[in-house]
């Protein structure tokens, strides 16, 4: 673990203590005053709902499994939205069990979970894995007895149960965040991934609906951009994909010189094969391509997003020589093949890289560890900019678009 990350846990786990004591000052109090149960003084709760906005690693500090249990609730919800609503609902309750048994260890009807009861059934179990609720159960002391039960065998200490029960109070604070970021992207649709990933990766709330929106414009974007990369299949999917079998095929790849003259063409695919009634001769599968379409159409593509003296441009390596009268010219060495980059696993959806390894060829995140090992070993640059970083990321999925498309080839 690096030193940044080694002080942001110590950092949390200081301010998770410290919303635990002030949690189990809080049942207390309102415990004097004639009420029981969750917490319900709107101060305390306010303060921790904006501490949790900014601060979203708070959450792991108060509760170490809420991220894994905020997503598998959220797993297999196509709208997140009504599915935080139900988890809301189940973390007040397992709230609930913690402080009643925080408040009331002598009461026997809190020894005992029903698994058939009506909040079990329509609360609980609809939000969350039977697994995690019996985890979740288990941190209070309960242990399943039978297939409808479960019971208390050794209850923690009250400082834990009332610690246990502002987890919980932080998890629903959580879900009521994120569906407020879901409230605010509407009418887009989110997946849930993608909104906890960004939840995780921009700190705040702001920055983490400003990513969503991004996240959302680019993949517009790409699929405005899913008919030109047809031109790059090796083979159409079936006539259907042509327009019908009497389609006209797209300009590009017209033959002149075939029975149908300037309209007739192979489809998409320009090996195709097998095609009886268009007479074409295909080229042969082995051959090599144009050695001057992958690279040029690349360079194309970086000029256009990035212009003339952006990091972009300045990563084409094999520069084209000027060709001087005469003398001819070999295309294998008049365009080099340039850098393809490659996305590494520790970037998610919408996360922007921080660093560029030009030795491994691959964009890294800023807590890669493989990334923190390429700096200390290997040649690359620090992605200091927003707009760097986006130029960075927007190249290198252009490569991995290229090297997919070229895959005939290769």
């Amino acid at each position: 673990m690096c030193a940044g990350s080694a002080l942001r846990q110590e950092y949390g786990q200081e301010y998770g203590q410290e919303y635990g004591q002030e949690y189990r000052r809080c049942l207390e109090r309102e415990f004097r005053r004639g009420r029981a149960g969750p917490c319900s003084d709107p101060c305390f709760g306010e303060r921790l709902r904006q501490r949790l906005r900014s601060e979203p690693a708070l959450l792991g500090a108060l509760q170490e499994d809420a991220p894994a249990l905020l997503a598998r609730g959220l797993q297999g919800h196509p709208d997140p939205g009504p599915a935080l609503r139900g988890l809301a609902a189940a973390f007040r309750l397992l709230e609930l069990a913690a402080a009643n048994l925080y408040l009331f260890p002598w009461r026997k009807e809190f020894g005992t979970i029903q698994t058939f009861s009506g909040a079990y059934v329509h609360s609980l179990r609809p939000a969350l894995p039977e697994a995690d609720l019996l985890r979740s159960f288990g941190r209070l002391g309960y242990e399943r007895r039978d297939p409808h039960r479960l019971v208390i065998s050794q209850p923690p200490p009250p400082p834990e149960l009332a610690a246990v029960a502002c987890g919980f109070f932080a998890c629903r604070l959580e879900c009521e965040i994120l569906a407020e970021v879901v409230l605010r992207l509407r009418p887009r649709r989110l997946r849930a991934e993608d909104l906890l990933e960004a939840r995780r990766l921009a700190g705040d709330v702001e920055a983490c609906v400003e990513m969503l929106q991004q996240l959302g414009t680019r993949r517009e974007a790409a699929a405005d951009c899913a008919d030109s990369v047809d031109l790059y299949r090796e083979m159409p999917a079936g006539p259907e994909d042509m327009g019908g079998e009497d389609a006209a095929p797209p300009a590009l790849w017209r033959d002149p010189g075939s029975p149908r003259g300037a309209q007739d063409a192979p489809g998409r695919g320009w090996d195709r094969c097998g095609d009886g009634e268009r007479g074409q001769e295909p080229l042969p599968s082995t051959g090599n391509p144009d050695p001057d379409t992958s690279s040029s159409f690349r360079l194309f593509l970086e000029q256009e997003l990035g212009g003339a003296g952006s990091p972009l441009s300045a990563l084409a390596t094999g520069r084209r020589s000027p060709q001087v009268p005469g003398e001819p010219q070999d295309l294998a060495q008049e365009a080099p093949e340039l850098p393809c980059y490659q996305l590494h696993s520790c970037l998610r959806r919408g996360a922007l890289p921080s660093y560029c390894c030009t030795t491994c060829q691959q964009l890294h995140a800023g807590a890669c560890a493989a990334g923190q090992a390429c700096r200390t070993r290997h040649r690359g640059q620090e992605l200091r900019s927003e707009r760097q970083q986006r130029l960075w990321l927007r190249r290198t999925e252009v490569d991995m678009l290229l090297a997919d498309s070229s895959g005939p080839w290769s």
